[in-house]
């Protein structure tokens, strides 16, 4: 049995690619956490933002978030 676990921060971080900072969303939200099947779910969900981060080397996460970010002010300056 698989169980859906949402957290709408750690969601949106990890659309973002930004992996390191959604594992430590993670960890917050497992600090907030009683029931252990719910636990072991987060672990597993963490552990899986851990492994996406060390798949990018972190001169091409510079490059993404730069282009991201370039491309929010675009369309922020209505571009």
């Amino acid at each position: 049995m698989s169980m859906v676990i949402k957290d709408n921060t750690a969601e949106m971080l990890e659309e973002r690619g930004w992996w390191n900072r959604a594992a430590r969303r993670w960890l917050d939200v497992l600090d907030n956490t009683d029931d252990d099947i719910v636990r072991e779910t987060i672990v597993r969900r963490r552990g899986h933002c851990l492994d996406m981060a060390g798949q990018v080397a972190p001169e091409q996460r510079r490059r993404e978030n730069r282009k991201k970010y370039k491309q929010q002010n675009r369309y922020n300056e209505g571009y």
